[in-house]
């Protein structure tokens, strides 16, 4: 399939005949140019006014591909075919090369005119598209391909440089203007239209058909100035993109999101359009357009989301600072619900637009994260899917808007969080976050590197006041969705979590075999009633056949009539620093424990009256959880880390921690 490469119109603040001159100079060989070895002339015509001027030279140029590549195709150099033809009265020059060498198997075309600018005819305006159709190469036309778009790059990011070297000798030899031409007036202007018609007419209708198909513009200057340095196959993937778009749409995203989306696919045009018109019909669905003009936020998110934007990063990022350690996502959720949050999200996204559109060649913004005060209680699974969906959203309609994120005050609890949530995060994203413990952001390679001194927020030991009010959890009476309502939303959540009914005296139990250095996390409501928890080792008596098994889960877990009787095949005990714990109705509970020895362990729940003094037994406890395992292969972070990591801002959680190294954590809140 043949491949279409369109550059920027490049613009030179000089008139059309001056540029004339300097191109001239390139023949018939430019040392600036190195693959360019020469040229010769095979034809040429000039009028008898001198207005048109129409030459054909044949070029070599010397391929830089390998040496064993050269001899499998038997030439070490290739030729073109250069028609030039210029039309002095117009003041255009129109340029078309095509490959003598392998036409049989390659057809190269390049097209290139200078022309007046149309709003400067002082100034003028270059253009230049390519079209590259490989179709047979031996079998290597891949490589082929790779090989001619790297060396056709190359040629066109000297192509200015070229230009302006030449201007500047002509200036050192006292050359600074040329004259426009005029009509000689000796000759009869009926025979110079019959002399040079056979060029002009053909040459003219060429230039306005290669015109007519760049229906889509884009001048080099905007780019700089906008966008930024970007390489010649950046900009001929904005412009290739954007012509693909218009031809389905009047309207197209401006340069900044197309460069996005192509940076988000590796700038492959055909998956970035396909990618970019699933975006503009969502935002057409949802009339994300206007989500500025009627987002107003739930009175709940004004008081218990922790973020706002405060100043720029040393790049010219805007930085968005959210608390996050700070921030009751549980009860957050519960008040207001996962498409209220959700579109938020999408509300601080497109402020986050508009800002970068402040400053030039700024398409991203910063996002701070202070996670002082994290703890289980934000490893909710609801919560978790929620981040899930989220991060979908954001990755499919507004990728490449974070530049940079830094994670400030990361607790010991964080290697299990990241490992909780990384996998949702595409890894071009992960490449972009930093990580800083405790205080290590106050080191000399701290934050101060990327954000300045006097910007730097006052919880974090600067000077800038940044009015991120952290109001604590959420009251209950805020609530308007249980745990139940706001599993019901996502199938992903239904099938995750498992609902249990235990009757008065019944027992469920989960089984997990686990290896050494893995990690056990549960999280489990208390709907109705009340129950304990406990988490024991399973020792056997005989060789256990289930250590093929290790790492395993059985989900579903046994309910029995009545605590099991001890038997001699197996006994469990407690594990280190673990106790029986009561939980009432309403409880939410996330924990987590480091295997340090392989092994089967046992997750209870029991609905007994042997230990529950915290009410009076009830006729049945209903509750729902999930139990998820880590191996260690899968766990980013170190197990030191981990095993001494423990929030207590929950003080129910404490009943589960009498050292400051314990493997088990637990976090309790009503």
């Amino acid at each position: 399939m043949p491949q279409e490469y369109q550059l920027p119109d490049r613009v030179y603040h000089m008139p059309f005949e001056l540029i004339m001159l300097a191109y001239e100079k390139r023949f018939p060989k430019c040392d600036m140019i190195p693959a360019f070895l020469g040229s010769e002339t095979l034809s040429e015509h000039r009028s008898r006014d001198k207005a048109i001027h129409v030459i054909e030279r044949r070029c070599k140029i010397d391929v830089d591909a390998p040496y064993i590549l050269k001899k499998m195709c038997g030439a070490d150099y290739v030729y073109f075919i250069q028609k030039n033809s210029l039309n002095r009265r117009n003041r255009t020059l129109h340029i078309v090369a095509t490959n003598e060498t392998f036409a049989s198997r390659v057809r190269i075309k390049e097209e290139c005119s200078y022309k007046p600018h149309p709003e400067n005819d002082n100034w003028t305006i270059f253009t230049q598209k390519a079209t590259l159709n490989i179709i047979n190469f031996f079998g290597i036309e891949a490589k082929v391909e790779s090989l001619g778009l790297k060396a056709y790059h190359k040629n066109i990011k000297k192509g200015k440089e070229v230009i302006m070297y030449y201007i500047n000798e002509l200036e050192r030899e006292g050359v600074t203007s040329a004259p426009r031409w005029t009509p000689p007036s000796e000759i009869d202007s009926d025979s110079d239209d019959d002399d040079d018609s056979f060029a002009s007419a053909d040459e003219e209708q060429a230039l306005r058909d290669f015109e007519i198909e760049s229906i889509y513009k884009l001048d080099s200057d905007y780019i700089t100035r906008e966008l930024g340095d970007l390489s010649p196959m950046e900009e001929c993937s904005i412009i290739q993109l954007a012509k693909r778009l218009k031809q389905t749409f009047d309207k197209i995203p401006d340069e900044r999101v197309l460069l996005r989306f192509l940076r988000a696919r590796n700038f492959e045009i055909e998956k970035t359009r396909e990618m970019l018109i699933k975006s503009m019909a969502w935002r057409k669905q949802y009339n994300i357009d206007a989500h500025l003009d009627f987002w107003s936020p739930p009175d709940v998110i004004n008081r218990y989301l922790p973020g706002a934007w405060h100043k720029t990063s040393k790049d010219g990022r805007p930085v968005y600072v959210l608390r996050l350690g700070h921030m009751d996502v549980k009860g957050v959720l519960r008040s207001v619900g996962e498409e209220a949050l959700l579109r938020h999200a999408l509300y601080i996204c497109e402020q986050g637009i508009e800002k970068t559109k402040e400053t030039p060649t700024i398409s991203s913004w910063t996002l701070l994260i202070d996670l002082e005060g994290l703890n289980l209680r934000h490893l909710w699974a609801p919560a978790r899917l929620a981040m899930r969906r989220f991060t979908e959203v954001m990755e499919q309609n507004y990728p490449e808007t974070l530049g940079m994120v830094l994670i400030v005050q990361a607790p010991r609890l964080f290697p299990l969080a990241w490992t909780l949530v990384k996998g949702f995060i595409n890894e071009n994203t992960r490449r972009k976050c930093l990580v800083y413990a405790g205080s290590d952001y106050l080191e000399e390679d701290g934050i101060h590197s990327y954000i300045r001194t006097c910007d730097i927020p006052d919880f974090l030991g600067g000077p800038s006041k940044c009015g991120i009010e952290c109001n604590g959890l959420v009251p209950r009476e805020e609530y308007t969705l249980s745990t139940e309502e706001v599993l019901s939303h996502e199938d992903a959540m239904q099938s995750l979590y498992k609902n249990v009914t235990l009757k008065k005296g019944e027992m469920h139990e989960v089984t997990v075999e686990a290896d050494a250095d893995s990690v056990i996390t549960w999280d489990f409501d208390c709907v109705l009633g009340g129950f304990q928890f406990s988490l024991y080792q399973r020792t056997f008596s005989e060789a256990h056949c289930n250590s093929s098994l290790a790492a395993m889960v059985q989900m579903a877990g046994i309910t029995y009539p009545s605590t099991p009787s001890p038997t001699e095949t197996y006994s469990d005990v407690l594990v280190d620093d673990g106790k029986i714990v009561d939980y009432i109705e309403g409880d939410s509970v996330q924990g987590s424990y480091y295997v340090g020895k392989s092994g089967t362990y046992v997750l209870t729940w029991s609905n007994t009256s042997q230990t529950l003094k915290t009410q009076a037994i009830a006729h049945k406890a209903t509750f729902l959880y999930t139990i998820e395992m880590i191996e260690p292969k899968d766990y980013a972070g170190s197990v030191s880390s981990l095993t001494s990591s423990f929030s207590n801002l929950s003080p129910a959680g404490s009943c589960w921690n009498t050292s400051s190294v314990a493997s088990w954590n637990s976090m309790v809140s009503r």
